[in-house]
């Protein structure tokens, strides 16, 4: 009989029955020795606490039954569930509800039959404790028997109640030690990663300090003054995309990155992404295989991300794989899933760092050779970008000297080809219009190598280290293009350029120079007034950019 329960939906009762942990637990003696004490009070050979489960009754503890477990078409507790609280049968023969049950009608014969609810503080019925004779007792109940059941009965369910108490205080227990080690673990990969951070940017400062030392003090020629200053300028690249990696992994994992979608052709991606870590793999010898499936994959992606995810992927594999070794790319296709692997015979992986190598930091924490460098932040950047595109990436080694594999999943966009972006603009050439440009930075070093090199273009340059020099000056000095640091003492760039266009500065172009260069600082930037905003250390070719576009667009003089 399927019954069905007034007062309780029965699967939230279910639910709430499994909260408590009891079900198939083994005999406990608190409970037998009330099972004990019900049978010898109320003079019944039979007695049980009996949980209602899906599909069966369970008994916690019985006497008399021999059994932990019916199903619950034989139950006759169940029926006690619709109760308030007791529910008494003085003969089941003469009860229609049971006269058929097979526990009546046949062994054992069931002929009497009470029971009290087990519920919860909030009401919810459990099971029951009840207890059975094969003779049935007309008066049923003594009002000391109800008493003695009813009462009973709460201990055993003060019981449960105390159990489950003391289970969740153990979960609860175990929880905070975990959640303890958890923070050890991020304090210690904290302090790993800032003695990581350190070491990256001492690295290209020392080439960088010692070029400059060259540049200072020694008469050089043309070639040795251009060589030294490709030091300076790569090892200020480098030091460029150590931050950008660290801003990056920063927007993606708190989900500020907004994906530029086109359906493209993840082989051209490939083929990006190898033409930019090429360098790499030739300086380490390393051969190149790969292999792509026939016709097009296509995929619905931000085509600057996905680039950026196969680089990560590839210069990890080239980094972590010997001189002379070998990466394979392989890509298939599948009706709603591409599938590239790529593949290295390098120093591979152990199964704890393959645990943990795509947490931020990680990299630091697992202690992967350091000779090749890096924040131990590539391949959590991955995993957020390709999370961001619906797919998903793993890593597989065998173990250390064995090399690694890391598979990547996307989701297909169709068979239709994507069309290729448009080429990249060609390096800006220094303008040839002359323009009168302000600078205010607080930092004289980075305020007099950017004149030194505006004046090498042919700009006429104004320095102001304060707001206050600027704001006195610049009236009169009359600038086309103000170029503002944002973290100024006295007042920060963006009061400043409210101030200069109060104050007369109105025909100029304003730009923002900042090392906070994300969407909200760009638009905070344009409520103030200013143009345009660019990111620290400049991109000069960006600079070159606007300024060619100041000189075309500015008004001849009166």
């Amino acid at each position: 009989m399927t019954l069905a329960l007034p007062r309780h939906d029965e699967a939230e009762r279910l639910a709430v029955l499994d909260s408590y942990g009891i079900l198939d637990t083994p005999t406990e003696k608190s409970f037998d020795d009330v099972v004990k004490l019900a049978s010898q009070l109320l003079d019944a050979p039979i007695a049980a606490v009996n949980l209602i489960a899906e599909h069966r009754q369970w008994f916690k503890s019985e006497v008399g039954l021999g059994t932990r477990e019916m199903p619950l078409d034989n139950s006759i507790c169940k029926f006690a569930l619709l109760e308030e609280h007791q529910l008494v049968v003085p003969d089941t023969r003469e009860d229609e509800r049971f006269s058929c049950n097979p526990l009546v009608a046949g062994e054992p014969g069931l002929r009497f039959y009470a029971g009290e609810l087990l519920k919860t503080r909030d009401g919810v019925p459990l099971g029951t404790l009840c207890i059975l004779s094969m003779e049935p007792r007309p008066h049923g109940l003594t009002e000391q028997q109800q008493f003695a059941l009813s009462t009973l009965a709460r201990q055993i369910m003060n019981q449960i109640e105390l159990r489950k108490a003391l289970n969740d205080q153990h979960a609860l227990i175990v929880e905070q030690a975990a959640a303890q080690q958890a923070l050890l673990l991020a304090d210690q990969r904290k302090d790993e990663f800032l003695a990581m951070l350190a070491h990256e940017l001492r690295n290209p400062l020392a080439p960088i300090t010692s070029a400059a030392a060259i540049l200072s003090t020694f008469d050089l020629d043309g070639a040795r003054v251009r060589a030294t200053s490709a030091i300076i300028a790569r090892q200020a690249g480098h030091m460029t995309a150590l931050i950008d990696d660290l801003l990056d992994v920063s927007r993606v994992t708190r989900g500020k990155v907004e994906l530029e979608l086109a359906e493209l052709d993840v082989k051209d991606v490939i083929a990006d992404a190898i033409e930019q870590v090429r360098p790499l793999i030739a300086r380490h010898g390393h051969r190149l295989a790969v292999q792509l499936a026939p016709g097009h994959a296509t995929v619905k992606g931000d085509r600057k991300r996905l680039v950026q995810v196969m680089t990560n992927l590839l210069s990890n594999a080239a980094k972590y794989t010997p001189d002379g070794g070998s990466i394979d790319i392989a890509l298939e296709t599948g009706a709603e899933t591409l599938t590239i692997a790529i593949r290295d015979n390098g120093i591979g992986m152990s199964a704890d760092l393959i645990a943990n190598a795509f947490d931020l930091f990680s990299q630091g924490a697992q202690g992967l050779d350091r000779s090749q460098g890096g924040l131990g932040i590539g391949l959590a950047l991955v995993k957020s970008l390709l999370q961001l595109h619906g797919g998903s990436v793993s890593a597989s080694s065998a173990g250390r000297g064995t090399g690694t594999t890391f598979t990547v999943l996307l989701p297909t966009a169709g068979t239709m080809a994507a069309p290729r972006p448009p080429g990249l603009p060609e390096r800006a050439a220094p303008t040839s219009s002359a323009l009168r440009i302000g600078i205010v930075d607080d930092n004289e070093d980075a305020a007099i190598t950017l004149a030194l090199l505006l004046e090498t273009f042919g700009h006429q340059v104004a320095i102001a280290h304060t707001p206050r020099v600027a704001l006195e000056t610049w009236p009169a000095f009359a600038p086309d293009v103000c170029l503002l640091d944002i973290g100024l003492p006295e007042m920060n760039g963006f009061d400043l350029a409210r101030a200069l266009r109060r104050d007369g500065v109105t025909h100029a172009v304003l730009i923002a120079v900042t090392g906070y260069a994300q969407e909200k600082d760009r638009q905070e930037a344009l409520a103030a007034g200013f143009d345009e905003l660019l990111a620290k250390p400049i991109d000069l070719e960006a600079l070159n950019g606007t300024l060619q576009r100041v000189a075309i667009n500015r008004k001849p003089p009166a």
